[in-house]
Order: structure tokens, then sequence, then C-alpha cells
């Protein structure tokens, strides 16, 4: 069992120092790339952990735009509390959202979380079943002493 879990451990390690070489890279290339290949991460991590299950399940729930934020709130962890605020969502966190980080497989950057980006974008569009823009206004990997998310849902 020990050498199990000393195996998982290293594994865990190898693949963390993997995304930190992919992440660094992602330095050298133009900002739409590199945002549209870490929001597919963030789409990935969704279906991975399960909230993306979560939303699709208070989407076929609910129709109620205050329920669906209630239940976005209580069913899906995140690291703040998702707010109405006019005709936007906002979340303001004061520690990164990403597992990963806080588990500290990945290192923390500015071009990381454009990852927990795609997280949000897919969790919103998945619940309200409409599109949605997400704008990352402030950011603790570039500096900023807290996240700020603001997600835009689109009327159609």
């Amino acid at each position: 069992m020990l050498d199990e879990l000393d195996e998982k451990t290293r594994l865990l390690k190898r693949t963390g120092e993997l995304l930190n070489s992919i992440i660094k890279g992602l330095d050298k290339v133009d900002l739409e790339t590199k945002q549209k290949i870490m929001e597919l991460c963030g789409e990935a991590c969704a279906r991975s952990d399960g909230d993306l299950k979560i939303a699709k399940r208070i989407a076929e729930e609910s129709a109620d735009e205050e329920e669906i934020l209630a239940r976005v709130n209580r069913d899906i962890p995140w690291c703040g509390t998702w707010t109405r605020r006019e005709n936007t969502i906002q979340t303001v966190c004061t520690r990164c959202g990403c597992p990963l980080v806080r588990n500290e497989v990945v290192n923390l950057t500015g071009t990381f979380c454009y990852c927990s980006r795609g997280w949000v974008k897919k969790i919103f569009e998945t619940a309200w079943k409409k599109p949605i823009d997400v704008e990352l206004e402030k950011s603790i990997g570039r500096g900023d002493k807290t996240c700020k998310f603001v997600v835009y849902i689109q009327q159609q």
C-alpha cells in the first residue's frame, strides 16, 4: 500500500511539473491563444470534478434565476459567494479557487487564472442555458489581493 501511495504521489508531482512547464510555455504565445487553451483546461476541470453534472441538474430542475444562483452557491463549491449585481453575477475570492493551486500541485500564475475563467464560463453557461461572458477583473495570480469574476449573461 505504501509503494502504491508513493507512486501516486510521484505521479501527481510529475503531473504538476508538466503543467507548470506548459503554463510557462504559454507565456510565450499571444494572449488570445493562451486564454483559449487555459479556458479549455477549466472546462475539463468542470467535467472531471463533477461540477458540470451538478450544473446540468440545476438547469434541468430550475428555471428561476434566483433559485439557480442559490443552488450554484449551495451545490458547487467555489472560493466565494456569487451575488447578483444589476445585469451581472459576481464573486470576490480571497484565496485561489483552484484545488491544484491550493494543494500546491501547480504554481499560481496569471496565466493559470484563465483556467478558472473557463471553469466559471462552463458552469454558468450550463446552469443558465445561455451564452455568457466572464471577465476576470482581479486576480491573485496577477498580483491582486483578491480575485474578482464578473459573469455577463447574454439576453436572448
